[in-house]
C-alpha cells in the first residue's frame, strides 16, 4: 500500500483533512482551520471515522481495518480463553485445599474419638480392677 501522507480526508465532526504523518498505528489528521493535528489508530480509524477522497486507498484501508479488528476480537477471545483457564486451575486448586483440610479434620476427629474411648475404656477397666479388689 503506498503512503498515506498528504492524502485528503474527510471526517463527519472535523470536516476534511490531510494526512501528514502515518505509522503502523497511528495517523496524524490536519483539519482545515485546525492548528493542530488529529491522531488516530491505523486502520481502524477508517472502519467509522475517516474516510479517504481516493476511493482505492480507502478500500485499501477499510479490508486493513477489518483484518485488525478480527485479529484484535481473536486476541481478546484468546486473553479471555486463558482467563478463564487460570480460573478454572484455582478453583480446582481451592476444591482439592478443601477435600484436604475435611480430611485432615476427619482423621483427627477419628484420632480423638479413639483417644476417648481408650480412655474411657481405661477408666472402666481400672473401676472394675477396684471393685474386684474390694
Amino acid at each position: 500500500m503506498k503512503s498515506l501522507v498528504n492524502e485528503t480526508v474527510s471526517h463527519n465532526k472535523f470536516g476534511t483533512g490531510t494526512i501528514v504523518e502515518e505509522n503502523t498505528l497511528k495517523i496524524k489528521v490536519l483539519f482545515s482551520g485546525m492548528e493542530q493535528s488529529k491522531i488516530f489508530a491505523f486502520p481502524i480509524a477508517f472502519e467509522k471515522f475517516l474516510v479517504l477522497e481516493d476511493q482505492t486507498l480507502q478500500e485499501e484501508c477499510h479490508e486493513l481495518a477489518l483484518q485488525k479488528r478480527m485479529e484484535m476480537e481473536q486476541e481478546e477471545a484468546e486473553r479471555l480463553a486463558e482467563i478463564k483457564r487460570i480460573a478454572d486451575e484455582k478453583r480446582k486448586e481451592r476444591i482439592e485445599l478443601a477435600k484436604l483440610k475435611r480430611r485432615t479434620a476427619a482423621k483427627k476427629t477419628t484420632t480423638a474419638r479413639k483417644t476417648t474411648a481408650a480412655k474411657k475404656t481405661a477408666a472402666v477397666k481400672k473401676t472394675v480392677a477396684v471393685k474386684e479388689n474390694e
